[in-house]
């Protein structure tokens, strides 16, 4: 977090750097004749002489504007550092708030209200348009109940079984009591079938001007990216970096990357923190159809930075070679008031082509390296195993170390190694996406789906779930420095909190008895023949009745039952089943 005192009042840059940066910036401009003239200057020979900083590389070239004079006057003044507020988090938590408090800042009652109003108008337009797969009869769910739900599924993520049927087994090695005892398993499937988050009756279809790929999640992206951003603010660090959401189904812009551990899915771009990885902004990647190919990594780091928030605060920004290129970096530094560090590929336009090649010149042993400096940008090329290209607007030719293994007559010894400190700080704050999504993907419920939306929502949910921790673990409230997984299964307790459906003897309905034996129900004829629902609960209390087959039935109730019998006695009697 940045400090109140005057000296630090800016992130990265005390009040004498700044005053040095800024004197050096006025005598470079009085040492080359621009500006006012100056009675410091002895003769008006000075004032015309060519001063140049050599650089360590030592072999002067000019080619397209780069040059390896690094004048510091090019570069200008360092962009301040300028958040909104304080960075770190931006609400203060009482010690008495728990893990599920912090998760609520998230998941909260909004949100709660929109999954469950439109997982019940999803439910009723499949039993409306077809009757036949959804004869279970549906009641809307409750918010207790809902949570019980998610906590349930949060459990799954922690304690993994191959089916979603074994965790209502009754084989001893085998059960969870816990989740008999929450709800039924034929609930729990039925809402999972259900889940929705979006009005599908409003979804545009392709060739509509409206048509949106990711309509079905697009409410839960903009809740999420709401809350991320109103419940923190990034330290000066920061890094974009795409992820993979894992799924096999059929979707159009399902991707293949065959270097991540999850080679078929959902991509997504995500910003967060360098230092502790909380993840700021997610943007779900809709496919080459539905946004221009052109330009793409640039286009993506503009729209993180600005529904982030954070474009002219002097942020400093880490990227992979995917998205740097000179043209991004040159329109952050001038536009965007962001500095920006990362790999590049040597094919990138406007590159110096004579160091950023497959074989640089004087680049042969581990530790060579070689600069290049146009206004803002430094290109750097450094030997570690492999040649190693990077580019900035953060830093300049200074040189740091890394640690390498090096093999001294057969005994490997740990030695530092010189490499431009563009390379050491890439390595430190490149990683905060990863290290995120590292930790989602421990405990995340991924049980088989054929829906993509709701493998999203359950990544989602777990993004919410490491920034609750993240939270968590920043405030005075972490005495005990909590583990993710104690904090996930205080998570997932505190939403189940106790929850328990009503129990009945025999196979309980789903359907609450006030409306089986109050509402108005007539018989209906469906298509197919099936068992009685009556006859052959009676025959689980009795082995003596017999079990017959009808097409008639309640619609209402989604049970076949036999004419006039069963179906009076069903709507009419409380203890029907004995």
């Amino acid at each position: 977090m940045s400090s109140d005192s005057e000296s630090d009042e800016f992130e990265g840059f005390s009040r004498a750097e700044l005053d040095e940066a800024e004197a050096r910036f006025q005598q470079q401009l009085l040492l080359q004749g621009i500006g006012d003239d100056s009675d410091d200057l002895e003769s008006d020979e000075e004032s015309d002489t060519d001063v140049h900083v050599p650089g360590p590389a030592g072999d002067a070239g000019n080619t397209d504007g780069w040059h390896d004079d690094f004048l510091y006057f090019e570069r200008g003044l360092p962009h301040l550092f300028s958040p909104t507020g304080r960075t770190g988090p931006t609400r203060v938590m009482s010690h008495d708030k728990t893990p599920l408090d912090f998760f609520t800042l998230f998941f909260n009652h909004v949100l709660l209200e929109m999954l469950i109003e439109q997982t019940d108008l999803y439910a009723k337009l499949q039993k409306e348009n077809k009757p036949e797969e959804n004869k279970m009869a549906w009641v809307r769910p409750t918010i207790q109940e809902m949570n019980a739900f998610f906590g349930l599924c949060f459990e799954m993520g922690i304690d993994r079984k191959p089916s979603t049927r074994m965790y209502w087994s009754t084989d001893s090695f085998l059960q969870s009591p816990l989740h008999s005892k929450t709800m039924s398993r034929d609930r729990f499937t039925q809402i999972m079938r259900y889940l929705h988050f979006s009005d599908s009756t409003q979804q545009p279809l392709p060739g509509d001007p409206n048509y949106d790929p990711l309509y079905k999640v697009k409410p839960l992206q903009t809740h999420f990216n709401t809350a991320f951003k109103q419940e923190y603010t990034p330290n000066r660090n920061i890094t974009v970096d795409e992820t993979m959401i894992p799924f096999k189904g059929r979707v159009q812009f399902k991707q293949y990357m065959p270097a991540k551990p999850h080679k078929w899915g959902v991509k997504a771009w995500v910003l967060a923190d360098s230092q502790n990885s909380y993840i700021q902004y997610v943007d779900i990647y809709p496919g080459k159809n539905a946004t221009p190919q052109t330009h793409l990594g640039s286009s993506v780091v503009k729209r993180c930075l600005q529904q982030s928030d954070l474009v002219g605060k002097g942020y400093h920004l880490y990227t992979d070679n995917f998205f740097t290129s000179p043209e991004l970096f040159s329109a952050l530094h001038d536009n965007f008031g962001t500095y920006a560090c990362g790999t590049v590929r040597i094919n990138r336009r406007g590159l110096p082509k004579d160091i950023m090649c497959k074989k640089p010149t004087g680049i042969n042993e581990r530790g060579d390296m070689k600069f290049r400096q146009k206004g803002p940008l430094v290109a750097s090329v450094w030997r570690d195993k492999k040649i190693v290209n990077i580019l900035s607007t953060i830093h300049d030719h200074s040189i740091s170390q890394v640690k390498r293994r090096v093999n001294i007559n057969g005994t490997f010894s740990r030695q530092n190694v010189d490499c431009p400190k563009a390379v050491a700080d890439y390595t430190c704050n490149m990683g905060g996406v990863d290290h995120a999504d590292q930790y989602i993907q421990y405990y995340c419920y991924n049980h088989k789906t054929y829906k993509w939306s709701k493998r999203v929502f359950f990544v989602l949910m777990e993004m919410a779930k490491f920034n609750a921790f993240k939270l968590f673990s920043l405030s005075t409230n972490n005495q005990t420095s909590m583990t993710f997984l104690d904090f996930s299964i205080s998570v997932a307790k505190g939403l189940v909190n106790g929850y328990t459906s009503e129990t009945r003897r025999g196979r309980p309905s789903l359907m609450p008895m006030e409306n089986r034996l109050v509402q108005r129900h007539m018989p209906y004829s469906f298509d197919k023949k099936s068992r009685c629902h009556l006859c052959y609960m009676r025959s689980q209390n009795s082995r003596e009745v017999p079990i017959k087959q009808t097409k008639f039935g309640c619609f209402d109730c989604g049970k076949h039952l036999c004419l006039p019998e069963c179906f009076t006695k069903y709507h009419t009697e409380r203890n029907c089943y004995n």
